[in-house]
């Protein structure tokens, strides 16, 4: 079975690669690009308002530090910290709080995925102490790349799968025990980023070929939009400002993408027509109960961009059904 699963992956590639970043019609604005040369893998992105930089991690084996990037991309500096993660896949903010995601699982075979935590961070090249949370899923293994965060500061993990899965952390997680994760609704297929937008406004997941915005109560879909043309989208964050969608790439000189916010989102719960309803088992976030200690291109027109966003979501089924397969066939035996 081993050559039908390396088939499957070059045809999944080929679709990956080839066909949704041609399908995309989104404008390709690009914010900034990420020039300094140990950033060869960026695998999350998160705005920090406070400090007025963005700060990313490299993903899969790479050491334990943290870039902080200026607005324009160039390095501010890093900090390193003293843990063996052996994925590290996504990176929020919140408030005075940095989390960095160890929760990759290529082959489903973790029985927990971890969570780092750091205070008031800052780009000095100091090694720091950090704090953790592990956490296991109620339903086996399982990869994933997203890490949310909430504003009540409530964890949330996605999976990667062919449907996914968000999955809610406890209110108040332990540090000294694993913590049982709650699935609480479907997500899109192959999620590799995701965000709260700013007021509530909605949950942002980001797809190799679209962004999707879910209510963040029902988790119902209530808009979709095409990315910009990337070798492997892999970070999702907010603009420094508020106003736009920041859309990343791995590889060495990367280029971050501005989109604007996809249309429709809002603090609403009935999805848009031609929305997809996610199926929930819960209701409003919970709390979380614990207090945080201490260059331009041409734009596309209207029309060329519904084209695009139809396009883009018809290959993302296509990506779909073949991800299953892959999925399917790689859990098997032998």
């Amino acid at each position: 079975m081993r050559a039908g699963r390396g088939v499957l992956a070059v045809v999944l590639g080929a679709v990956l690669a080839g066909g949704l970043p041609a399908a995309a019609g989104a404008e390709d604005t690009v914010a900034f690009r990420i020039r300094d040369p140990r950033i060869t893998e960026s695998s999350g992105l998160a705005r920090d308002v406070a400090g007025g930089l963005y700060w990313t991690i490299n993903d899969s084996g790479a050491d334990p530090v943290v870039y902080g990037l200026e607005p324009d991309g160039r390095l501010r500096g890093t900090f390193a910290y003293r843990a063996t993660p052996r994925d590290v896949e996504a990176i929020a903010v919140r408030g005075s709080r940095l989390y960095v995601a160890d929760i990759g699982d290529n082959n489903a075979s973790r029985a927990m995925v971890t969570v780092y935590y750091f205070t008031n961070p800052r780009a000095t090249g100091l090694t720091v102490t950090y704090n953790a949370y592990d956490f296991r899923y109620p339903d086996g293994a399982h990869d994933a790349e997203t890490l949310l965060v909430d504003d009540t500061g409530r964890l949330y993990l996605v999976t990667k799968g062919a449907p996914g899965g968000i999955y809610a952390a406890p209110q108040d997680p332990s540090r000294s025990g694993v913590n049982r994760l709650t699935r609480v609704a479907d997500a899109p297929s192959l999620v590799t980023d995701g965000v709260f937008l700013p007021d509530g406004r909605g949950l942002a997941l980001l797809t190799y070929g679209s962004v999707e915005i879910l209510d963040p109560t029902t988790y119902q879909s209530i808009a979709r939009a095409p990315i910009p043309a990337q070798p492997q989208a892999e970070s999702l964050a907010v603009s420094l400002e508020g106003d736009a969608l920041l859309v990343g790439s791995e590889g060495r000189g990367s280029k971050v993408y501005s989109i604007p916010i996809p249309a429709g989102s809002g603090p609403v719960s009935t999805p848009a027509s031609g929305g997809t309803a996610a199926p929930t088992a819960a209701g409003t976030p919970a709390d979380s109960g614990e207090e945080d200690p201490g260059g331009d291109a041409e734009a596309a027109t209207p029309t060329a961009s519904r084209r695009g966003t139809v396009r883009a979501v018809g290959l993302a089924a296509v990506v779909a059904v073949v991800a299953g397969v892959v999925v399917a066939l790689a859990r098997r035996p032998g």
